[in-house]
Parts: structure tokens; sequence; C-alpha cells
């Protein structure tokens, strides 16, 4: 997992951890968009075609029913609104027809069609002209010779409608079982989605979060006077590990500084304590200085030169004081970097927000598309109440032919045996109607669960939502403790500058007993004209080895407030 985190930058582990979460919602909607529209495409081709055409071959076969039954009761009663209905009937059929060509028809649909309009042909030639004649007769047999092709036209076309009615069936199951397979997918892969986000956030946060507490613990130790603890350790190529790395160098030049500054302090309190009791001592023995002239002169010189020494030593000091002072400034630096770091993966959070938003607006549209599936399967409902009056208008006929029968005796026995044809026909078209209400209510029901697992998808994208912002808040609290770190670094920098300062005054004290260590090398040839001058130099000399020891104490206070 650290390999996989451990990239040049920390808005390269950020991206890397939400593209994986981004691409996977970005995938599942895909899916759900192929998945909905294969099921529109199938839904509509059920209603633009499976479904006009058994209405069609439902419809010829009717009209062929009702038609058989007008013809037979126009020649037995001669009532002239029979034959007006047969026309009415055979006008429907040919509407059914156009319906049928319409969505695409088969060469077993041309042939019945021209049967039918054979059929219609010798109906109005050879029995109505006939009967019109006066032979009712050779009508009604004619009429009897015609009755097979009928019966062989209507199964024809009860055949197709049993084919068409066995399409629907089958895109109905593929309609519920594509329904199936896209709400256990949409499941799935919404509760892993889930899953995945709230791992990337917590790991991505701990990756960032861990080494940044570690070295503000440090920083704390360091600014609290500890510099006895090992380096950090660290992998991380990113602006973190770069921190890590500038924390270690600060603590070794701070360490290796200080450490310099405790051996030079020393030196110099040693330094500044026989300066002092020297210069008491050349005061004390003013009145000898003819007699011990050539110790003094050889005093003063081994003094200047340790002053000189001690100048240039003092002067190393200070340069690694100031390197240890540009490094702190260095530091701060890159707490400052990794601080602006923070601020773009805050930004780059709010931006994840917003793209979390517009997948939630994606679902929600998905859910209008799907309703809208519902809506369409209404209207299959209502075709089929379509069909189920037509049913029941054919079976009222079918009771009036058996009425005109009855009334016709003998003559009516053919007409009833059509009446009975056609009523069983009707109860066939019932049965066929009840089916289709079943598979429609089966689809209504199965986009209504698509609807649900679109909604409860819609939910766990609400909650990624609400974990990306809870990432948010922990990015915030990482740029307060970044806030904190650079505190400490400043405060470190501040003691470091007060070092400096007093390094600084300790050096020119140094090169002022220098100085005055040479001056008084010099006036040794001349101490018995200015004894007077040698004593006050040497007040001066005892004055300056004071203040040097002052400033060697202060010097001593610093370096004890650090552990080394």
């Amino acid at each position: 997992m650290r390999n996989i985190f451990n990239f040049k930058s920390i808005k390269s582990k950020i991206i890397a951890a939400f593209s994986v979460v981004i691409l996977l919602v970005f995938l599942l909607g895909i899916y759900n968009y192929t998945a909905i529209k294969q099921i529109n495409q199938d839904t509509t081709n059920i209603i633009e075609n499976d479904l006009q055409q058994l209405i069609a071959n439902k419809g010829m076969e009717t009209t062929m029913a009702n038609r058989i039954s007008t013809a037979r009761g126009y020649i037995l009663s001669g009532e002239t609104n029979l034959k007006e209905r047969f026309n009415e009937y055979t006008e429907q059929g040919m509407q059914f027809e156009e319906l049928a060509r319409s969505v695409g028809v088969t060469e077993e649909f041309d042939d019945l069609v021209d049967k039918t309009v054979a059929w219609r042909t010798a109906i109005a030639d050879d029995v109505f002209e006939v009967y019109e004649n006066g032979n009712q007769m050779e009508a009604v047999e004619n009429l009897n010779e015609l009755t097979p092709i009928v019966r062989e036209i209507m199964n024809g076309f009860e055949e197709l409608a049993a084919h068409s009615e066995e399409e629907i069936n089958q895109h109905g199951e593929r309609i519920i079982d594509n329904g199936e397979q896209t709400l256990a997918i949409v499941v799935i892969a919404s509760t892993l989605i889930l899953i995945l986000s709230i791992a990337s956030a917590l790991i991505t946060a701990g990756v960032i979060t861990k080494p940044i507490k570690t070295v503000m613990q440090r920083m704390k130790l360091i600014a609290g006077g500890d510099l006895s603890q090992e380096n950090l350790q660290t992998n991380a190529r990113d602006e973190i590990g770069q921190l890590v790395d500038a924390a270690n160098e600060m603590a070794n030049n701070t360490r290796d500084l200080l450490t310099q500054i405790n051996s030079v302090s020393e030196t110099v309190t040693n330094q500044s304590e026989e300066l002092t009791q020297a210069a008491n001592e050349v005061k004390a023995g003013s009145d000898q200085v003819a007699i011990t002239m050539q110790e003094l002169a050889t005093g003063s010189e081994t003094q200047a030169t340790s002053a000189s020494d001690l100048a240039s030593i003092m002067g190393t000091f200070t340069a690694k004081v100031q390197e240890v002072n540009d490094n702190g400034e260095r530091v701060q630096e890159y707490s400052n970097e990794v601080l602006d770091m923070t601020n773009k993966g805050s930004d780059a959070m709010i931006a994840t927000t917003e793209q979390m938003s517009k997948i939630d607006r994606i679902v929600q549209g998905t859910v209008a598309k799907v309703e809208g599936l519902d809506e369409q399967s209404q209207q299959i409902s209502n075709l089929v109440s379509m069909i189920k009056d037509i049913a029941d208008q054919t079976n009222l006929l079918a009771l009036n032919a058996a009425i005109e029968a009855a009334r016709a005796g003998e003559h009516g026995k053919g007409f009833a045996v059509v009446a009975d044809e056609v009523r069983k026909l009707a109860e066939q078209v019932a049965v066929s109607v009840k089916d289709i209400t079943g598979i429609v209510m089966n689809i209504q029901s199965e986009t209504s669960a698509v609807v649900e697992s679109l909604k409860d998808g819609y939910t766990e994208v609400e909650l990624g939502t609400d974990q990306i912002r809870t990432t948010g808040k922990t990015f915030h609290e990482i740029n307060e403790s970044i806030s904190k770190m650079a505190e400490n670094i400043n405060m470190v920098s501040g003691n470091l500058a007060d070092i400096a300062a007093n390094t600084k005054e300790m050096n020119e004290s140094i090169a002022e007993i220098a100085s005055i260590s040479e001056e008084a090398a010099a006036g040794v040839e001349q101490t018995s004209a200015s004894t007077q001058q040698t004593s006050g130099a040497m007040d001066e000399v005892a004055g300056s080895s004071e203040q040097l020891s002052k400033l060697a104490e202060e010097l001593n206070g610093l370096v004890r407030r650090f552990k080394l």
C-alpha cells in the first residue's frame, strides 16, 4: 500500500485515490444507461411492433368471423343493415391490414390477405348478387362452400396472432431478466464503490497526516530544547518527505552548533577568568612595572595571541549560527509549501464533491427514464383493455347471431355453427388478453423494482458525498496542524536569532580585548613613562573581561535550554 501511494506530491496521492472512485461511479452510470436503454428498446419493440401485429391479426380474425356471420344473417333474413355491417367489418379489416403493414408483414400474412380479398369478391359475386337476384338457396349453398375458406383464413390469422403473442412473451421475459440483472449489479457495484470510497479516504488521510504529526511532535521536542532524538525515517518522495529531511537536517545542524557553542563558551569563560586575573595582577603590581616589564610583555603577547585565536573561533561560530538560522528559514519555507499543498488538496476535495453532485443528477435522470418506462407499460395496459372490449363485442355479436340462427330454424344451422366458432374465438381472445395483462403487470412490477434500486443507488451516492465532505474536514485539521508546526519553527528561528545576536556581541568584545592586549604589548616599552595609562588600560581590560564573562554565562544559559 505504501508503494501505491509513494508519489512525488500530495496532489498526486489525492488524485490517484479519488480517481478510482470517480471512474467506478462513471462506469456504473454507463452500465445503467446501457441497461435501461436496452429495456426501453425491448418495450418499444413490444408496443410498436409485436403488440400492433397481435392486434392486427386478432382484428383480422374477428372481422372475418363477423363478416361471415353478417353475410349469413343477410341472406337468411334479408335485413339490409346486416349487409351494411358486413361492409363496415370489411373496412375494419382493411384498417387492421394497414396497421399490420405499418409494422411489417410476412408472406403468410400476404397470402391470408389475398385469400380474404378473393373470399370477399366471391361473397359479393356468388352470394350477395345471387341472393339479390332472388336465388336464396343458391346463395346459401355458395356461402356454405366458402365457409371452409373462412375457417382456413381465421386459423391462419389465429396462428399469426399466437406467434405474435409468443414473441411478446419472449421479449417480456428478456425485459424481466435484464431488470433483475441490472438490479443485482447496481446494488453490488454501489456497495463496492461505497466501501472503496471510505477505504480510500481513510488510507489517503492516514498517509498524509501520520508523517506530518510525527514531524510536528519532533518540532515540539526541538522547540522545548530536546535535540537528543534519532533522525526521522521516511520513504516518501513528496513534499512531506522533503519536510522530514529538512527537519532532520535542521536538528543535526542545531545539535552541532550547540555543541560548538558549548565548547567555545567554556573556552571564553576560562580565558575571561585568566584575563581578569592578569588584569588585577597588572594593576596591583603597577609600582613594580619596571621589574616585571619583560613578564608583562610576554603575558600581553600571549593574551593578544589567545584573543586573536578566540576571535577566529568566534568568527567560525558566528558563521555556524548564521547557517543554522538559514536552515531554520528553509524549514519554514518547506512548511509553507506543505501548507499550500494542503490547501490545494482541500480545493481538490471541493471539486470531487461537485463531481459527486453531477453523478447525483445523472442518477435522478435515470430514475425519471425508468418512470417513463412505467408510463409506457400503462399504455400497454390501455391497449390490452381495448382488445378486451373488442372480444366482448365479438361475444355479443355471436350471441345475436345465435338468436338469429334460432329464428331461421333449419336454414340457420350453418349460421349457428359459425356463431359458436365466433364465441369460441372471443373466449380465446379473452384468455390471450388475460395472459398479456399478466405479462404487463410483471413488467410494471419489475420496472418498479428497478426504480427502487436506482433510488437505493442514489442514496449510496449521497453517502459517498457525505464521506468526501468528512475527508475535507480532515484536510482542514491537517491545515491547522501544519500551521501550529510553522509556529514552533518560528520559535526555534527566534531562539537562533537571539544566539546570533549574543554571538555578535561576544565577537565584538573579543576583538576589543585583542585590541587592548595589542596596545598593552606595545605600551610595555613605554611603561616607565606611562604607568597610569597602563593601570587605566588594565581597568578597561578587567571591565571587558567581566563583560565577556557575563556574555559567556548568558551563552551557557541559552545552550542549557537544549538537551543534546
